[in-house]
């Protein structure tokens, strides 16, 4: 099954059955809010089950949607209020409780769908501020604003969230146990921050341009980088004796991190 979001408000899913694709439910899962339509910026699955699906839009917002329900409601299961705007990034942790953000407010945000709520109940009011993240600087004092209905159950600072839509994602449960969060930045570095403290471990430099995307080997302690810049850079723990070849491609570099 695959789900995706598109500008305008829309999501769709589709399901991939005896070779072919078909529309979930007898007049497909398309769906659409009730409130002001918003970019849906990122989508995913809560588990292998396929059931409950998470959204990320320009309203703010992060949704829980039930596809079992779509046909009979068309709105969310659940709602969680906490970043101040857009959400670019969704990464599920696979056991369709838990889920990461990363936002245009300069943060990632840690979600328990257990304390999500049917309908949004709190007004933030009119921003006094305008920025653009796509060629502005976060405003200096909208850093230390804080959602007055947060149900986010951690935030994590330190990386930058601009230019483009950047990837956060929890670290592989085989070779870490899922400790670790890691995301882009658009200063060019790879953070990684600690799940249950917060506390940035590690901060991986090389790149001269914004660090879109990133991907941490299911199995090895290794993690691929990708850049504005053109490079694509294989980062590994020093000592690794299990890890694959290195590629000999001229535009990946091979980085070390403590």
């Amino acid at each position: 099954m695959v789900v995706g979001g598109v500008a305008g408000g829309w999501g769709c899913g589709f399901s991939w059955s005896w070779g072919q694709w078909v529309r979930v439910g007898s007049v497909g899962v398309t769906y659409r809010g009730e409130e002001k339509a918003s970019d849906v910026n990122t989508v995913c699955f809560a588990d292998e089950s396929g059931h409950l699906i998470f959204s990320g839009s320009d309203d703010n917002l992060c949704k829980v949607w039930d596809r079992r329900c779509f046909i009979a409601r068309g709105k969310p299961a659940g709602i969680m209020m906490g970043h101040l705007e857009g959400i670019t990034f969704i990464d599920s942790r696979g056991d369709g409780r838990y889920f990461i953000s990363n936002g245009k407010d300069q943060c990632i945000k840690l979600w328990d769908v257990r304390k999500m709520s049917s309908n949004v109940t709190c007004d933030l009011g009119v921003r006094t501020y305008d920025w653009d993240y796509r060629w502005m600087e976060y405003p200096t004092q909208a850093r230390n604003l804080k959602h007055p209905c947060d149900q986010s159950v951690a935030t994590y600072k330190g990386h930058s969230v601009l230019r483009t839509l950047i990837r956060c994602y929890f670290s592989p449960e085989y070779s870490s146990g899922q400790k670790y969060i890691y995301t882009g930045s658009n200063e060019g570095s790879v953070y990684i921050y600690d799940l249950v403290n917060g506390v940035i471990v590690s901060k991986l430099d090389y790149h001269m341009s914004t660090v879109r995307d990133c991907s941490w080997h299911p199995h090895y302690p290794m993690l691929v980088s990708s850049s504005w810049d053109g490079d694509l850079v294989k980062w590994e723990f020093p000592g690794n004796e299990a890890a694959p070849a290195l590629s000999r491609d001229r535009n990946i570099q091979i980085r070390y991190w403590d």
